[in-house]
């Protein structure tokens, strides 16, 4: 009966967490489908063969050998850019995510996101005015910065 039990919180647990990745995916997906915004998936192998400046995010060149897989966001028209700059942190805060970082670096406000469930799943958010880019992430990223995947 113990064994039974476990086998069942661990397969509720997976269900749960397979549950928050499709949340954040459901969030981000009407920005992909929106036509003034590129979207590109990254896998590990990809991330590998290319340099992390090419990307153009802050802090990101750091951790790249961390990085499982990850989604990128690009507006090229204001009206996308101003929405996921102001509008996704807070729909991703509804989603179950926290706020772990919100600076301000060189023009850009930076903003950084964790999930409170699954602390693998990071969102960064780089807006600047009119344009904004969102790198959406999973991997582990316990040293990254402060206070993540604690």
């Amino acid at each position: 009966m113990y064994k039974e039990m476990k086998k069942l919180m661990m397969v509720l647990s997976v269900f749960a967490l397979s549950l928050m990745a499709q949340a954040q995916d459901e969030v981000l997906q009407k920005y992909t489908e929106m036509g003034d915004v590129n979207t590109a998936y990254v896998s590990k192998r990809m991330l590998s063969e290319m340099p992390a400046k090419a990307l153009d995010v802050p802090g990101l060149s750091g951790i790249t050998d961390k990085i499982e897989h990850m989604k990128v966001l690009v507006s090229r028209g204001d009206k996308a850019g101003k929405q996921m700059g102001t509008k996704l942190p807070k729909q991703l805060e509804s989603a179950g995510f926290k706020t772990v970082v919100n600076t301000v670096e060189g023009g850009q406000n930076i903003q950084v996101l964790q999930s409170k469930k699954d602390p693998t799943l990071v969102v960064v958010i780089v807006y600047a005015k009119p344009q904004a880019t969102v790198v959406s992430m999973k991997g582990d990223f316990s040293d990254w910065l402060p206070g993540l995947g604690k």
